[in-house]
Formats: structure tokens, C-alpha cells, sequence
């Protein structure tokens, strides 16, 4: 198998090296992530000020004047690695991949398209986003999050758990007048899982209507509440109705539940109190800008003009049905 990769001209130059190299289009699929991989890399400066490996700025190969260096080919031999595919590729090859995407990017630059509108354009518009997500990343990293701000979004994450779990049967049926007949059969002394296999109209039905264990919060509201209420080896007394029909339900058991600790939750937590704070942030930026919209509402259609249409058009809708007499 080839890996094409790709650090130094745009992602759209690959289906010109892989023909230029004659692979399949089975091979070029960890090609697509490690061009995906090495995209990020530009927005990273910091990377720059790491001490490099001995070695790193040794010239492997000079294109038409143009060095290529140690330090690029150890970076995409590491990234097809980290593909899966590093025992599959060797220097040799990938080296190879950059001379062609050197020779490439060359000619590209000797075309003048650097300096067409569109491409200008396409330039900027992506200037504009890596400066927007680049400040958006900063700017929500500098936020001071408290600790006292992390226990109370966990007490309040934690609070919408379910804190128990519960392990039940039904039988579904599609009218009350079924799940009573349903219920008339149990209090005569019927199997509940007989009686699921052989009336109910869900997928658990060859189960003998066994949900296994399931949360509350996994459940439609009717559904919830009703097992909610229960205690375990008691049936519902009455039919719960759903979206999906009407419900018998058994509670066979139910346990606590151990609810996750804060230290495991801190990385999501912190992570959805940045995005609060930025959106405040941006709903104060916006509140305090001098915005003008200017976008005109659509006018809204009288009512007369289909009311009409709608006489005009009754005489030949009459009419219609002799047609086909």
C-alpha cells in the first residue's frame, strides 16, 4: 500500500500525486486522514519553539533548488504511524510522495494562481476563519474557571441523572380495549412472558417483552414514570399509554445507581462553562455594538387572492368527477 501525504501545498493537490503515483483508491483513504491531520499543524506556532530532534534539519533531498528536510519526513512518517499504516510505508517511498509535491506546489506557484480573484478570495475567507478559531480557542482557554464554578455545574449535571436503574417487561398492544384484556389474562394467572410472546407488538415480544436494564431518562415520559412508580414484581394496574400504543409493564428489579465523580466530569464540564461564558461574552460584544440590520421582512400574502382562486376553481373540481364517470 502508498500513503500519499501532504504538508506542503493544499489538500486539493492530492488527486494530482496520487495519479501521479498510480495508486488505488483503497490507498488513498489513509492519505485523507493524514492530509485532515496535518492541516491544524499551521495554526501551530507554539510547536515551533519545542526543541527539535538531533538530526532534524538535515537536507534528505533538494527539488529544483528547494530543501527538504529531515524534520518534514520524520513528521509524515509519524503521522502514518498514527494512521495505522506506518508498517506499510517506508523513508523511501514517503520521501518520494514530497519530491512529487514539491515539484507540484512549483509549478503551481509559476502559474499565477496565487494571484487570481478567486483563489484571493478562498485565501482570505480562510485567513478569516483560522484568526476567528484561532482567537475563539485562546480566548475561551484564558477564561478563569473556579473550582466553586465546577462543583456547581456537576451538582447540576448530576442532579438531571437518573439515580436509579431498573430491570422490566411489557407487553404493547395497539388499543386500551387489548392492553385491559391483557391485564384481565395476568390477573388469571397468565405468564407475562407467555403472554408478551404471544400479544405484544414490540421487537422485545420473542423475549417475552424484556427491556433489560434501561434509565429512566432513555424512556418516553409515560413510560418513565409509571416504572418510576412502581416497586419490584408488581405489574401496572392500569394500561400506559405512549406514542407507540398502550403498555402492561412488570418491574422486575431496580438498583442504584453509582453516579460519575466530579475529577472524571472536570474536562466536560470545563468545556461546556467555556461555552457559556463565551456566548455571554458575545451576546454583552453584541449588545454594545453599533449594528444596524437592514434585511426587509417579506410581505405577507393577503388572504383574499387564495379565497378567490379557490371560488374559480370549484365549478371545474365539481366537474372533475363526471369525467371519469
Amino acid at each position: 500500500m502508498r500513503i500519499i501525504t501532504n504538508t506542503l501545498i493544499a489538500s486539493s493537490l492530492i488527486g494530482l500525486v496520487l495519479g501521479l503515483n498510480t495508486v488505488s483508491a483503497e490507498d488513498t483513504k489513509p492519505a485523507a486522514a493524514a492530509t485532515t491531520t496535518a492541516a491544524p499543524a499551521m495554526a501551530a506556532p507554539a510547536a515551533s519553539t519545542e526543541a527539535k530532534p538531533a538530526g532534524a534539519d538535515e537536507i534528505v533531498a533538494i527539488v529544483n533548488g528547494v530543501d527538504i528536510k529531515r524534520d518534514t519526513l520524520n513528521t509524515l512518517m509519524d503521522m502514518a504511524k498514527r494512521s495505522g499504516a506506518g508498517d506499510q510505508v517506508d523513508e523511501k517511498t514517503m520521501l518520494e510522495d514530497l519530491v512529487v509535491t514539491e515539484l507540484a506546489r512549483q509549478e503551481a506557484n509559476k502559474s499565477g494562481l496565487a494571484e487570481r480573484e478567486d483563489v484571493q478570495e478562498k485565501l482570505n475567507n480562510f485567513k478569516d476563519k483560522l484568526v476567528l478559531n484561532t482567537w475563539m480557542q485562546e480566548k475561551a482557554a484564558a477564561l478563569n474557571i473556579s473550582d466553586d464554578e465546577l462543583k456547581a455545574a456537576y451538582d447540576k449535571a448530576t442532579s438531571q441523572m437518573s439515580k436509579s436503574e431498573y430491570k422490566a417487561r411489557h407487553i404493547l398492544v395497539k388499543t386500551k380495549d387489548e392492553a385491559k384484556a391483557v391485564l384481565d389474562e395476568l390477573k388469571a394467572g397468565k405468564d407475562f412472558a407467555d403472554l408478551a410472546k404471544a400479544k405484544s407488538t414490540d421487537t422485545s415480544a420473542q423475549m417475552g417483552g424484556d427491556l433489560g436494564w434501561f434509565k429512566t431518562d432513555s424512556m418516553v415520559k409515560p413510560f418513565a414514570e409509571a416504572v418510576a412508580a412502581m416497586e419490584p414484581g408488581q405489574t401496572s394496574t392500569e394500561p400506559v399509554e405512549t406514542q407507540f400504543g398502550w403498555h402492561v409493564i412488570k418491574l422486575e428489579e431496580k438498583r442504584d445507581v453509582k453516579l460519575p465523580e466530579l475529577e472524571n466530569m472536570k474536562p466536560q464540564l470545563k468545556r461546556q462553562i467555556e461555552q457559556e461564558k463565551m456566548m455571554a461574552y458575545m451576546k454583552d460584544l453584541r449588545a454594545k455594538a453599533d449594528v444596524k440590520v437592514l434585511l426587509k421582512e417579506e410581505a405577507k400574502p393577503t388572504a383574499e387572492a387564495p379565497k378567490e382562486e379557490a371560488k374559480e376553481a370549484t365549478p371545474a373540481a365539481a366537474a372533475e368527477p363526471a369525467k371519469t364517470q
